[in-house]
């Protein structure tokens, strides 16, 4: 069946009602807002609720109209009065009124009249200001710490704490360091006159017992604020010297901070402001109590570094060798040179020592790889125990083994070479020397002609290896002979183009020494090396020890000294 569809709003419906009137549901729309009728507020009452000051002005610059907020803000400003805070040109306004700060925008209006908004801004600048201040402080501790931590000089850094804060903290800081050891306390401040720093040493006695200032703090560590100073307070306050300057400057109040040093009693800083400087505000005093507690941790690591240095020193001068014994029938030289870099805490070390026996005595030299203070202590240590086992009369290898079983209680990383021996001077005016070498440069031996021959050990270093054993070789020294014993620092001696030194110019330059009495001789090979290093520094210790066997005054013929450049034998006569 086909025909013409109902319509939606005929499907289903039993009422003959219009659709329009059947979609709405009994719900009348509202009616349009007449334009034509009057608004029930009023603009005067918008501008009177605001919290946006508004001032109108003439074309003339007379005030026709101000809003409640604008009168609060700007009390002297009224209707028919020119108002000259508020300018007449430009856009934009920023003041103070009643300790209140004010912001205002201009716009023009019509018929030539413009308006001032103003507002209260002056929360949102103390925020500002506080966030700045706080930039700022931030930023002062960051580079005081910088600073101090940059120096460990005990009077640059006494001299940085007083010049730092100025003008950030105080016109005038003082920083009183007390002495347990001697009693003493010491002062250094920068005076207010912009003269040198000075400095004043007083008893610790009268400081602690003073009833303000400085010596109370020291007793209770706890810090004082003078907010108003008269002369007399000044005087307990600082330094007598430094009492005309801070009048002259009109020094009204002062902050006394301890500074926490871990020490028996703390060091103080006294800060300072003159009558043209705002007192001392709490986020301020924060700020100096933060500054000194950088000051204590720089006063501190000073100290240790001192303390080190001071040990340090100490060491140093323990391992400098001492002045060679006499030995009968033979003649002993040396030279040493230590690296400067290292403090004198070299690894390189030389002895004689005496024997039990008669007519025999013993010598060593070694070095211990690496620098610093743990390598000059285990040097001093090493040198100990060969002079000590010497002195008990134990042979060469088993010195060296003794050593060897020291180095394994210690740090393992340490690595020694070494080399020991005894020398016997015969009655006939010859000696004979036995020698172990653990990994030690081998000893150069001049015969009388002046030919240079070079030992051969195969021993291994002293590197504290359970299980090492050391062997012993024998040289027969005839008179007129010479023995050089020397440290790797000679040998490996580089100039500024990288070349080394190396054994075989040792061994020329040795030959030229030939005849030369043993002291000269040291000296000219010493001169040698320095002359082939030039302008390059000196990277290892130099150790040179020569033993010569003299002629005696009863011997009947001098030997004839070898040609000049001719090559000596690779070994001994005897095979050594």
């Amino acid at each position: 069946m086909t025909g013409p569809r109902p319509s939606s709003d005929e499907r289903g419906s039993n009422t003959h009602e219009p659709a329009a009137a059947r979609r709405s549901n009994g719900f009348e729309p509202p009616h349009a807002l007449d334009e034509t009728a009057p608004p029930g507020w009023s603009p005067a009452e918008v501008l009177d609720e605001s919290d946006t000051g508004v001032i109108v002005f003439t074309a003339e610059g007379t005030v026709c109209h101000v809003n409640p907020a604008a009168a609060r803000l700007l009390p002297d400003c009224a209707v028919g009065t020119a108002f000259p805070t508020l300018p007449a040109t430009g856009t934009t306004w920023r003041g103070e009124v009643d300790d209140r700060r004010v912001q205002g925008r201009r716009a023009l209006l019509s018929g030539g009249h413009y308006a001032w908004y103003v507002r209260d801004t002056t929360a949102e600048r103390r925020r500002e200001d506080a966030l700045l201040a706080e930039r700022r402080r931030k930023v002062f501790l960051a580079e005081a710490g910088r600073m101090l931590s940059a120096t460990t000089h005990p009077r640059r850094l006494t001299d940085l704490v007083t010049t730092l804060p100025a003008p950030e903290l105080a016109d005038w800081v003082a920083l009183s360091v007390p002495s347990m050891e001697d009693g003493r306390m010491r002062t250094t401040y920068a005076p207010a006159t912009g003269t040198p720093i000075a400095r004043v040493t007083t008893g610790l006695g009268t400081a602690w017992t003073a009833p303000a200032g400085v010596g109370r703090v020291l007793r209770t560590r706890r810090q004082e604020l003078h907010p108003l100073m008269d002369r007399e307070l000044l005087g307990r306050l600082v330094p007598d010297d430094a009492v005309a300057d801070l009048l002259a400057v009109d020094a009204r109040c002062a902050l006394v901070v301890p500074v926490p040093t871990d020490d028996d009693a703390p060091s103080v800083l006294t800060f300072v402001r003159s009558a043209t400087s705002e007192p001392f505000a709490e986020e301020e005093i924060a700020l100096a109590v933060d500054y000194a507690e950088r000051v204590g941790v720089a006063l501190r690591t000073s100290r240790l570094y001192v303390e080190q240095d001071r040990r340090t020193l100490l060491l140093a001068r323990a391992l400098v060798p001492g002045p060679l014994p006499e030995v009968p029938g033979a003649r002993i030289a040396a030279r040493y040179r230590p690296v400067s870099l290292t403090n004198g805490l070299g690894g390189d070390f030389y002895a004689v020592h005496p024997t039990p026996v008669d007519g025999t005595w013993a010598f060593s030299v070694g070095d211990v790889c690496g620098r610093g203070t743990p390598v000059g202590m285990f040097s001093s240590r090493s040198l100990l125990i060969l002079r000590t086992a010497a002195s008990a009369g134990c042979a060469p290898a088993h010195r060296m083994a003794l050593l060897d079983a020291e180095l394994t209680l210690g740090d393992p990383s340490l690595v020694l070479t070494a080399i020991t021996g005894d020398c016997s001077v015969h009655p006939d005016g010859s000696a004979r020397v036995r020698l172990t070498c653990a990994g030690h440069p081998p000893p150069l031996w001049m015969d009388p002609a002046g030919r240079v021959a070079a030992m051969a050990f195969t021993d291994p270093l002293v590197a504290g290896i359970p299980g090492t054993v050391f062997g012993e070789r024998e040289l027969p020294l005839p008179a007129g002979s010479t023995l050089l014993l020397y440290s790797d620092g000679v040998t490996e001696a580089r100039d500024a183009d990288g070349e080394a030194y190396g054994v075989e110019a040792l061994r020329h330059d040795l030959a030229s020494c030939a005849g030369m009495p043993v002291e000269a001789l040291v000296e000219r090979l010493e001169q040698r090396l320095l002359a082939h290093l030039g302008d390059a520094p000196v990277i290892d210790d130099v150790v040179l020890l020569a033993i010569h066997i003299p002629y005696r005054d009863d011997h009947e013929a001098l030997p004839i000294l070898a040609e000049p450049g001719r090559p000596g034998p690779d070994e001994h006569p005897d095979g050594a």
